[in-house]
């Protein structure tokens, strides 16, 4: 039975239990609040990129179920740019809604790009595999790390990490390349680090292609906030407010299945050729803490974020900026009360 089978209406719906099928476990009634209103639109549009597959988003796959149950009957998914960027798919308008790596919001945001962050996702999931050059972040200095390109989330991710040691990102040399062929590069020492997502990452591990310098989901600060956030465009959740808290309350809905019942989800992914493997799918779910969406602090993130930001010299404004204007926590706030009543 497949996970779409298993939705049995707009207000009710069973899961599988685990992938075999071994019985049925029930969540209890999905719920949409009459509150809310009549949805703006139907239509929602999210990010997923076919070239480079990141399963830590994988609540935004997932989420699809559950968008049908809020109303929406077109769930699109569009690709992303070369770039690798998230953000500037929601600032040209191609998207609407997207998770990313929190810190690729912010250089937008400080532009005055029409971006509105609403929720984390999750913590953790980021890792960064180098050779044998370096045995620490600290010895990132002064070496080669691939990146899409100077406007891609890793880059930004990075160069937190740089600024948060002291170290500033003109002192590394960025190798513009595809995800896709980082590993390679590698291993054939044309770079000496790299940051991975899952499934890349266990890729890595599976194959010993050099060694972890840092986790994100176990090392100090990072494991206490969030890594990948959710944001939509400004334009879209300003006049679409029912259908922006609707699409979030999905999200997070799906966010809570792939912690509490990783199997499902897992099996899901596959079908949908967004996983390669169970195995990845698996790892991906049960490695990562989904459950903290609803623990830390957004804000606090973003904060962290634009500091670091600030420091490395990709943006001028102050934290406080970047908060009061690229974010709106109503929705979550709103959200957070429903699903804990």
């Amino acid at each position: 039975m497949t996970f779409l089978k298993q939705l049995t209406s707009r207000r009710e719906f069973t899961l599988g239990a685990a992938a075999g099928g071994a019985g049925l476990m029930t969540l209890g009634a999905y719920q949409t609040d009459a509150s809310d209103g009549e949805l703006e639109t139907q239509s929602i549009r999210l990010i997923r990129d076919r070239k480079f597959p990141v399963l830590c988003y994988a609540p935004q796959y997932v989420a699809q179920r559950f968008l049908e149950l809020e109303g929406f009957t077109d769930v699109q998914y569009v690709s992303l740019g070369d770039d690798g960027s998230y953000a500037h798919a929601l600032v040209d308008g191609t998207a609407d809604m997207s998770a990313a790596l929190g810190v690729d919001w912010v250089p937008p945001i400080a532009n005055g790009d029409p971006i509105k962050v609403l929720s984390g996702l999750h913590a953790g999931c980021v890792e960064i595999f180098a050779n044998d050059n370096v045995a620490t972040v600290q010895d990132l200095q002064g070496k080669r790390i691939a990146v899409h390109g100077l406007g891609s989330p890793e880059r930004f991710l990075l160069s937190s990490v740089l600024a948060y040691i002291g170290v500033a990102d003109t002192d590394v040399e960025w190798v513009f390349a595809h995800p896709n062929d980082w590993a390679g590069m590698l291993a054939g020492g044309k770079i000496d680090a790299m940051a991975s997502f899952p499934p890349l990452n266990y890729i890595l591990h599976d194959e010993g292609i050099g060694h972890v310098v840092l986790n994100t989901t176990t090392d100090n600060p990072w494991k206490h906030m969030f890594c990948c956030m959710v944001a939509a465009n400004s334009t879209f959740a300003e006049e679409n407010p029912v259908a922006a808290k609707r699409a979030l309350r999905a999200i997070l809905k799906a966010n809570q299945l792939c912690s509490e019942q990783p199997e499902v989800a897992a099996k899901w992914l596959v079908e949908e050729g967004q996983s390669p493997t169970i195995d990845y799918a698996m790892r991906t779910l049960t490695d990562l803490p989904y459950d903290t969406w609803d623990i830390f602090d957004p804000e606090d993130t973003l904060r962290f974020y634009a500091l670091r930001m600030n420091e490395a010299g990709i943006i001028d404004a102050t934290p406080e900026t970047i908060i009061a204007n690229g974010t709106d926590w109503g929705p979550l706030n709103e959200v957070l009360k429903e699903m804990k009543a």
